[in-house]
């Protein structure tokens, strides 16, 4: 298997994983990856239900957005490839619709770092008004994208951005998860957030600061 193939087998399967875990509906959300040299990316297409997504359903796009396969790209393209522009770390990007989270952001309410897993992977989430997906929506993200790894968009749900699908798709679960386990505490009646210290300690665990 070349590593196109490759490639192309493992954005399927993050797709469905995401449907899977319920992060993304039927129809809802969409993936991403960079090809190698950089040049060319692969997306999810548009319409299609993301629980049936194969590698021949995927779209081959270049950097300035003319699409080279058959079939219709995701309506977020503009925001993938803005994603790419942006920051040549990013190497894949995510959008889903963490049911939790994205009612959490559109109340107006933050999400608190919950986890060990939290404080590593989601290290700095910025949240921007609704706008229509499209242009739009790209322009909506433009400036968080810059410096975020993970950007809500309310009434919407999250793009995530990543070295790699995995860490990308890795961050919106860790974000859901979160989410429930704070409602949850909610209705418990008891809270608990691990404050700037812990977090600070779990990172450093990890190396990651």
């Amino acid at each position: 298997m070349s590593d196109i193939e490759g490639l192309k087998d493992e954005l399927a399967r993050t797709i469905r994983r995401l449907y899977e875990r319920g992060l993304v509906s039927g129809v809802g959300g969409n993936a991403s990856l960079i090809l190698p040299h950089g040049e060319k990316i692969l997306i999810t297409p548009s319409g299609y239900f993301k629980g049936g997504v194969a590698k021949g359903d995927l779209i081959t796009v270049t950097l300035s957005g003319k699409v080279l396969s058959e079939g219709v790209p995701s309506s977020e393209l503009a925001t993938h490839l803005l994603a790419y522009k942006l920051r040549k770390d990013v190497k894949a990007v995510v959008h889903a619709h963490p049911p939790t989270a994205t009612a959490m952001i559109t109340a107006g309410l933050s999400i608190p770092t919950m986890t060990p897993e939290h404080s590593v992977m989601v290290t700095n989430l910025k949240v921007v008004d609704f706008a229509p997906p499209g242009r739009e929506g790209a322009d909506a993200v433009h400036e968080s994208l810059k410096e975020c790894d993970v950007v809500g968009i309310r009434n919407h749900g999250f793009f995530s951005l990543g070295p790699d699908l995995h860490e990308a798709a890795s961050r919106l679960e860790v974000l859901e998860e979160s989410a429930k386990i704070y409602m949850t505490m909610r209705q418990l009646g008891k809270m608990s957030v691990l404050g700037d210290d812990l977090i600070k300690r779990v990172r450093a665990v990890y190396s990651r600061e």
